[in-house]
């Protein structure tokens, strides 16, 4: 999750608890208070209905006998809410009304004085209030929320700019990488150790290629020269069978050293993306070009060739990168393959497979990819073929897999 959105998550989820805590406590505060007012106002009204009984005498005189109560007479007064029956425009319905109960006694007679208070407009009052109050404090923490993921989005914006150029940064490009000012603290670090670190690896990449091509040409150059000289050796009347034996075992050795050298180097190139150019390839092009270049060895194992090609599947590749996964396929299928065996080569938009008949690998088929790892016993195999296809395919992004089925072994790519 995006440091952006987590950080917005959390806000909401506190906001929504502040929210409901909020509107909760403040309802049941204005409850409370309203309550408390409702009391002190009965209570006023009592005191003036004991007054007037005392002295005035303007009200109806309600006597109270010790027969007439369930508790003992002696002056007192309490708070309940109660229910009353009413008819209100010819409707009936029961009203709550916060009601004070006073026993006392006046000029040696005793009373019960009741006064009562409709809590129906209080009930609205607090439930006006509460949704007022709630409603500004939701707009509050609105306006706060959208404020705070525009502002977390302009201060980030320079971190995901930067964040895009550092994955489409190429050691190739010689022009150090132009990141995006900003004034946050932290993000100006950064921005320093980047350039840093760019600057750094950018240096060592370069210092790494030079020495690379430098030392692939140093070894091709006498490489070359013991190839001629063992060629001229071996041309010499002078010698004998097992001189001749023994110079030829050299030479082969040379070449193996040579074509070891020159693969190690296609695959460091490679690796070092010194291939990024790319186009829109026909791909079925590719595979019968190949088909063409490896007819004889084709033939030479009697195998059947099946073809699947849809004819308008482009890729977007290195031209000489995906000839060279094509052509690393079908003479890995080619190789490995029995006499009299088969090949099938499907392609599309989708995928490129090739499949071709073989004994089950002693090895899984993650390891098939890795370097110099080779079921063959052969000598010209060096187990490369398939790791450079596999680091081509890292470097386009595609996917490859192998898997054995019905006696086939299937290599697909996919795009």
């Amino acid at each position: 999750m995006k440091l952006l959105n987590k950080t917005r998550r959390t806000y909401f989820i506190y906001s929504a608890i502040i929210f409901v805590l909020s509107s909760t406590t403040i309802f049941f505060v204005l409850k409370r208070v309203m309550a408390q007012r409702q009391d002190e106002k009965l209570l006023w009204d009592k005191e003036l209905i004991a007054q007037r009984l005392k002295y005035d005498y303007p009200l109806p005189i309600l006597e109270v006998d010790d027969y007439e109560l369930d508790y003992p007479v002696r002056d007192t007064l309490y708070f309940k809410d109660t229910m009353l029956y009413q008819i209100i425009g010819g409707v009936e319905n029961y009203e709550l009304y916060r009601q004070l109960t006073s026993i006392e006694t006046l000029q040696g007679k005793t009373y019960k004085i009741v006064t009562r208070s409709s809590q129906v407009k209080n009930h609205e009052f607090i439930l006006a209030i509460t949704i007022s109050v709630a409603v500004v404090v939701f707009l509050l923490i609105l306006s706060a929320y959208i404020l705070n993921t525009y502002v977390a989005k302009k201060f980030w914006n320079p971190f995901y700019k930067n964040l895009d150029k550092l994955k489409n940064y190429s050691f190739e490009n010689a022009e150090p990488i132009a990141l995006e000012e900003s004034q946050i603290d932290e993000f100006k670090e950064l921005n320093h150790s980047l350039y840093k670190l760019t600057d750094k690896l950018s240096t060592d990449f370069q210092n790494l290629k030079e020495f690379t091509e430098n030392a692939s040409h140093e070894m091709q150059t006498p490489l070359a020269i013991i190839q001629s000289k063992l060629e001229y050796l071996m041309q010499s009347e002078n010698l004998n069978i097992e001189d001749k034996q023994t110079i030829s075992t050299v030479f082969s050795a040379s070449k193996r050293l040579s074509k070891l050298n020159k693969t190690l180097l296609m695959l460091s190139k490679i690796e070092n993306q010194q291939y990024s150019q790319k186009k829109e390839i026909l791909v079925n092009e590719i595979v019968n070009q190949q088909l063409e270049i490896f007819e004889d060895f084709i033939l030479s194992k009697d195998l059947t060739i099946s073809k699947n090609l849809t004819l308008d599947a482009k890729v977007n590749a290195n031209p000489l990168l995906l000839d060279m996964v094509v052509s690393n396929l079908i003479s890995n299928a080619i190789k490995h393959n029995q006499e009299g065996g088969s090949i099938e080569i499907h392609t599309n938009e989708v995928y490129l497979s090739v499949a071709n008949t073989g004994k089950p690998t002693k090895t899984s088929s993650d390891m098939l990819f890795d370097r110099f790892k080779k079921e063959s016993t052969s000598s010209d195999s060096f187990g490369l073929g398939l790791a450079i296809v596999k680091k081509i395919c890292d470097v386009h992004e595609w996917k490859i897999n192998h898997h054995y089925s019905e006696g086939l072994h299937h290599f697909t790519i996919y795009f």
